[in-house]
């Protein structure tokens, strides 16, 4: 398990520097939709969790069970990033990407911490599964990728 947080380190890196971005994008006062164009941490996990598992089967020689591993390790590093910065956002009272009613439910209307946060930990844990499958399919890809230069 040591090995895999090893492995994941520049995948994490990224997702946190995403969620900086967000950040830093919200404070400066930019709309959601030019911040999630930019900087969004779902679209990054997505990718992720099909290209990390590919890597680690090449070149780490991962089973498929360590590719879905990776996978779901990436995601809930991002799930956990998003979970708790929505629960914050709403808790000191400021608004963030993360509490937007649009990144929420899908439209504009307000909606309650309660609210908000079983939503959120229903897409926590749907990505974390997501992100299984996603990883499976990764580890298959993983034979495309060349053991040698070409």
């Amino acid at each position: 398990m040591r090995e895999k947080f090893g492995f994941i380190r520049l995948p994490v890196l990224l997702v946190v520097f995403f969620f900086i971005g967000r950040l830093a994008l919200g404070a400066a006062g930019a709309s959601y939709d030019i911040g999630n164009r930019l900087f969004s941490m779902v679209i990054l996990q997505v990718h992720l969790a099909l290209l990390w598992p590919a890597v680690g089967r090449r070149y780490r020689g991962y089973g498929i069970g360590g590719s879905i591993l990776v996978a779901v390790m990436i995601v809930f590093v991002s799930q956990a990033l998003i979970w708790s910065m929505t629960a914050i956002s709403y808790l000191a009272g400021i608004h963030t990407y993360f509490n937007d009613p649009v990144a929420i439910n899908g439209t504009p209307e307000p909606i309650g911490l309660g609210a908000a946060m079983i939503s959120r930990t229903i897409t926590f844990v749907a990505n974390c599964v997501v992100g299984a499958i996603l990883g499976a399919i990764g580890w298959a890809l993983g034979g495309l990728i060349p053991a040698e230069r070409i």
